[in-house]
Formats: structure tokens, sequence, C-alpha cells
């Protein structure tokens, strides 16, 4: 007789819609003499641009003088995104934020912004930048942040770096999220700044944790390389992995949708990814790139259905998913290990043999 210890079956993929990952990459542009495709250095920020294939990456240090490149650059690389170039600079550098889906608006704010509120008797070195997304089948637009807070750790640079980042704080929770919160939202960029205290500048005035908290709702995720040792280090990439300084900060909708995260390091992939070399990684910048898979965080829900058939049997049967996928049904007697009750199925239903043990169900999707 066929039993089940629970009458709910679980569904290994969430989401019937495609996953998208986000990306931000300090591209080391300080200095640069050529800024084409033609140069070693964005060459080689191309070969890891292809092989990664971000949905939405978020650039900062592009060089202010050859900025207006970056959109052959992104054509040459990944073919199918467009690119938003940001007006705020220092006139050395700017950001960047280029999407596979449409860029609908565009927006720099803080943009040389007097931070003596914030406590700091100066201006904002560059700015926040947003770029407004309409990803296909969503309700509402993704909103994406970057900035590239003040670098170094003498003198008035810790001091500087937490007042921009206190505006940026102020900036969100004022003018954003009273208006736009319950949008997809997340906020991205090179803070300049490990958040482990050991590895922090003295006075450590948590830069990071001004823009990674509760009230904002934005998570702090750490993203890290398949080698433990380097653990969440994205700096530097030229002189040894040492420090911590590129974030992606999901707000509150895309924070409960995260399904993996990891920084790309060139050697680790060396020789099984073609053109990728173990100096790749080196050559493009200091920093290395930091990607976040999302799943649809507007994804209907999963509804399963279990019915008797008579003869001791049950059917199950589920929403199918947009596209071909072939689907399987698992059973597990302890919840650690499983095994196929159903060879591979075209279909959304199934009806489950009699003598299957008592046991626990799951539906997985094949890829």
């Amino acid at each position: 007789m066929l039993r089940f210890w629970i009458g709910l079956v679980g569904w290994l993929a969430l989401t019937g819609r495609a996953d998208f990952t986000v990306m931000t990459w300090n591209l080391k542009g300080n200095g640069a003499t050529d800024w084409s495709t033609n140069a070693p250095q964005v060459q080689a920020i191309g070969r890891i641009l292809r092989h990664l294939q971000p949905d939405v990456v978020a650039f900062q240090e592009v060089p202010w003088e050859f900025r207006n490149r970056m959109p052959s650059i992104v054509r040459a690389y990944l073919a199918d995104h467009s690119v938003a170039i940001s007006p705020g600079t220092d006139f050395v550098l700017t950001s960047a934020i280029a999407s596979r889906h449409p860029i609908q608006r565009s927006q720099s704010h803080l943009d040389n912004a007097d931070l003596n509120p914030f406590g700091y008797a100066g201006r904002f070195t560059r700015d926040l930048f947003e770029a407004e997304i309409r990803v296909p089948g969503w309700p509402f637009p993704l909103h994406v942040f970057t900035t590239h807070l003040r670098a170094g750790s003498t003198g008035t640079d810790p001091a500087q770096r937490a007042a921009e980042a206190s505006a940026v704080s102020n900036h969100l929770a004022r003018q954003f999220l009273p208006n736009w919160g319950h949008r997809p939202w997340l906020l991205c960029g090179d803070l300049n700044q490990d958040v482990q205290p050991a590895n922090a500048p003295t006075p450590n005035l948590r830069p990071v944790e001004r823009l990674a908290n509760a009230a904002l709702g934005t998570r702090l995720l750490t993203p890290t390389n398949p080698i433990a040792a380097f653990r969440e280090y994205t700096w530097s990439a030229i002189a040894g992995l040492s420090r911590r300084f590129d974030y992606i900060l999901p707000g509150a909708l895309l924070a409960t949708n995260v399904v993996s995260g990891s920084t790309f390091y060139s050697p680790v992939v060396a020789g099984t990814v073609p053109g990728m070399t173990r100096s790749t990684s080196a050559e493009a910048s200091d920093h290395l790139p930091v990607l976040v898979r999302f799943q649809d965080p507007f994804r209907p829900p999963f509804s399963l259905r279990i019915s008797a058939t008579g003869m001791d049997r049950l059917a199950l049967d589920w929403d199918p998913l947009p596209g071909d996928f072939v689907y399987r049904v698992e059973l597990s007697t302890d919840l650690g290990r499983w095994s196929a009750a159903t060879p591979g199925l075209a279909t959304n239903r199934v009806v489950l043999p009699a003598d299957l043990p008592t046991a626990v169900f799951r539906v997985v999707r094949n890829p």
C-alpha cells in the first residue's frame, strides 16, 4: 500500500522562470592609456565577461577619458547587452551598468555632494549611479545602484569613505525606499574597505555596515572563491588576495531570493575554460568580479496535487513550467538520500506504483 510521510512534495527548481545574475567589478581603468578592444587589459576583461555572461553587470573605475568606448566594449563581449554610463565623475573615473534586459532609465545621484551633513568637510569623490531595468515578466523594474567609495587607509581617507557611505544610506532611506522600496533593488560596488575588523584601517568607521543593515533592509552576502584559502577576498588579483572591497547588497525583496554567490579568479579555471590562463585575472584588473545569482522574486507559487486513482495508487500532477522540460519524481526514507521513483517524464502527471515504500516524495525539473 502506497503511503506518504507528508503530503507535500518538494520542488527542487523553485522557479519556472530563469534565475538571473548580477555582477560587480572594478575594472582598474585608472591610468589606462588604451581602452579599446585592441588593449591587452580590455581583452582580458572581455575573456572574463564572455565566460561569466552576467545578466546585469556594474562597472566601477571606467576611465572618464574613454567612457564613450564602453558601448563597443560591451557589444564585443556581451553582444546582447546595452550599457548606461554615469555622468557623475571626479573627471578621472566613472561607473557604468550593462544589462541584457532594457535599461529604461539611468541617473547619477550625489555627484560631488557636500559631505558636511555626514561629518566630513569635503565632497563625495564620485557618485551613486542607478539604472532602472525592465526584466521581462516582472511587474516592477529592477533598480541597480552602484558606487565607488573613497580609497585609502591614511589621513582623512577613512572619514571621507564613511561619510560617503552615510550619504548613500541617507539617499536610499529618504529618497528611494519611501517611494520604491517595494521594488526589487540592490546596491553594489567597490566600498574600499573590508568588513572584517582585522583587515580594516584604524580608525574603523564601518562604512560597509552603514550600507548593509536592517534599517535599509539590505543583506550582507559573502560570496566566496572555490579555493577556500582566498575566502571572500576580492583585492588584489595582482599583488595577492588580502582584502574584501567589493560587495553586492540586495534589498529586502531580493535578499530573500538569493540562490548563490561567488568571486571569479582565473587560476581556478585555467586550462578548463578556453582562452583563460592563470594570469587573466591579474591582466584584467586588481579586483575580482563578484557574481550573485537570484531567483525570480515574482515567480508563481508552486502547486502540486495528489489524488487517489483506485487500487491503492496515487497520482501526482503539478503546474507545468513554460518550455520543454523533463521531470522526475524522487523519494527518500530519511530526507538525506534520494532515489528516482520514476524515469524521466515529459508530462506533468504521474501515477505512482503501489509497491513503493513509506517515504517523502519530491518533483525535480531536469535542466
